[in-house]
């Protein structure tokens, strides 16, 4: 990977998809999809809460506590619930614990 892209910001698309554990707080897979090419996807496994904190940390783009609810309600009904186009740093991905899933 070119280490001059790696800080420059990217958008992408937040998918959370549930993958099991208890309705309060469920085991999740986080996608991130660069928006502009969908070249790029990223992935982290984790709790809800915790999946949904690490998104609000690297996000430089306000996620307003609606779209949390509703992609909560959508994963109590074995929904896929998205954020569109936050916008991190590959590097702050990779801090945060996300890997390429797509190579």
């Amino acid at each position: 990977m070119n280490n001059d892209l790696s800080d420059t910001q990217q958008s992408f698309r937040v998918h959370f998809i549930r993958v099991n554990g208890p309705e309060s707080d469920p085991m999740v897979r986080v996608l991130l999809v660069e928006s502009t090419s969908a070249q790029s996807i990223y992935e982290k496994f984790g709790t809800w809460s915790q999946c949904r904190r690490t998104i609000v940390q690297i996000s430089e783009c306000a996620i307003f506590g609606d779209q949390f609810a509703d992609i909560e309600r959508r994963l109590e009904m074995n929904r896929m619930g998205s954020i569109k186009d936050i916008h991190v740093s590959v590097c702050d991905l990779e801090s945060a614990g996300f890997r390429r899933a797509d190579s």
